[in-house]
């Protein structure tokens, strides 16, 4: 039996509110390096076993090794990982409000820095359309680097160094200006997204 594949957005209605979040909201090229070997967990790890590395140096720089340093460096880098994960690598967030009873539509981005709102009335929203987009690979050698390390390892990185198609979902506003909510390289899931916001806007 076939298990339905998870969309890459959540849409939720609050009364007269429609909520649409994301992590999908970026079409642009991306670092063949960071994407093939410096991805968010990688950078985690990376990060807390330098900090726990930096402290065991600086005890037995300072005092008698003992045990006590093993244990201190294994529990700084267990306990690192999930708080980089958390705060210093999460995930950044797009939420798309479309409040009919305030009459009022604001996007908002969370991230690393903080969160950055935008708030606008909702009858700016004019349209809500696909564009598609086509995206290459600037740097075939490092493609080609990365993916001899990765046959090293004996891993395999799916659709990598491939040239992707992404979908993207905007916002049309009165002034003639777009906004990106939504990108990904599913185009049944953006439709998806595309049709509820629409029949929700009346547009």
């Amino acid at each position: 039996m076939a298990v339905a594949a998870e969309k890459g957005y959540t849409l939720s209605r609050k009364g007269e509110a429609l909520v649409f979040s994301t992590g999908r909201f970026s079409a642009e090229r991306e670092s063949v390096l960071h994407k093939g070997i410096y991805n968010k967990d990688f950078a985690s790890a990376l990060s807390s076993l330098s900090i726990a590395g930096l402290v065991y140096v600086a005890l037995a720089l300072n005092y008698r090794k003992t045990i006590l340093f093993h244990i201190v460096f294994a529990a700084i880098f267990i306990g690192g990982y999930p708080l980089f994960r958390t705060f210093a690598f999460k995930d950044r967030l797009l939420e798309a409000l479309f409040d009919r009873t305030r009459g009022l539509a604001e996007i908002s981005v969370t991230g690393l820095l903080g969160r950055h709102a935008e708030s606008l009335p909702l009858s700016a929203v004019k349209n809500v359309l696909i564009e598609k987009r086509k995206v290459g690979v600037e740097n075939p050698d490092a493609v080609e680097f990365v993916e001899k390390i990765s046959a090293q390892h004996g891993q395999t990185i799916p659709g990598f160094g491939e040239e992707k198609t992404y979908y993207m979902l905007k916002l049309i506003l009165a002034d003639g200006s777009g906004r990106l909510i939504y990108s990904d390289t599913e185009m049944q899931d953006v439709i998806d997204a595309h049709e509820e916001i629409k029949e929700f806007l009346k547009i």
